[in-house]
């Protein structure tokens, strides 16, 4: 009885599994299907290559930046508890699920030329929205939360009893961390890295309103994209099927580098 039950169960799982894997695949067959129709020689390499600089240009600059306040605090968080840290760490969590136009908004609101700080910016030079500097601040805005996130895990995976020892046999707090914390946080680290990365290279909808769509200067992938959906589809689905494969790439980085922490 409980055997024929819990086949049945098994069988009923099988069946939703399939049907989820499909739903879930289904698009990105239609993709490649139609991505092996693309005309290479109706192609805009210009739009193209100044789109895929754009990003990669300011996503790049974002990352340095990126780790520079990240690793400090995603540490912090990982070795510290202090008063309303739940509340603290729900701030940093919070551009992670709010809508991208709210994000481009609050940008808006703060770095823009009549913004909160962009104002002050503004009167010392700094053109701050619509420019590659928003960009690269928008990039830095939605990736430091996933960056910190994934940081702060990755540090309390690490034995707090093996930094003690380090440090009690005369290793100053740099020492420590390079001989002792970096190297068993390492993989964890790349993998955050990679995902706040990939997040800031997919961002869209904060991108357009606080950067706009200028080509060359603030035309990003995804924007890109979005213009070629007007004017050139060979254009969209080039970059897009660009987009997935390197989307595949450092998933499955990711997947490997976590498997090899699990060893």
């Amino acid at each position: 009885m409980v055997s024929s039950s819990m086949k049945k169960d098994h069988k009923w799982l099988r069946l939703n599994y399939v049907f989820t894997l499909t739903f879930t695949v289904l698009p990105f067959l239609a993709f490649i299907t139609r991505g092996r129709l693309i005309e290479f020689n109706a192609l805009d390499w210009h739009v193209i290559s100044s789109s895929l600089w754009v990003s990669m240009k300011c996503s790049l600059i974002a990352m340095l930046i990126v780790i520079l306040l990240g690793l400090p605090t995603g540490y912090y968080i990982a070795r510290h508890s202090f008063k309303y840290k739940i509340f603290f760490d729900t701030l940093f969590n919070l551009p992670m699920i709010l809508p991208p136009a709210v994000i481009g908004l609050l940008l808006l609101l703060t770095y823009g030329s009549h913004g909160f700080i962009g104002r002050y910016l503004l009167a010392m030079g700094i053109k701050t929205s619509f420019s590659s500097f928003a960009v690269i601040l928008t990039f830095i805005f939605v990736s430091l939360p996933v960056f910190i996130k994934g940081v702060s895990v990755a540090f309390s995976e690490v034995d707090e009893q093996l930094e003690t020892t380090a440090r009690i046999l005369g290793d100053s707090p740099l020492q420590m961390f390079k001989r002792i914390t970096f190297p068993l946080a390492k993989k964890g680290l790349i993998v955050s890295l990679l995902m706040a990365w990939t997040r800031g290279l997919s961002e869209f909808g904060a991108t357009i309103m606080f950067a706009g769509n200028l080509k060359g200067v603030t035309q990003t992938l995804p924007l890109a994209i979005y213009s070629a959906m007007e004017s050139n589809m060979n254009n969209a689905l080039f970059i897009s099927f660009f987009m997935f494969i390197l989307a595949l790439l450092v998933l499955v980085s990711t997947h490997l580098l976590s498997e090899e922490r699990d060893t």
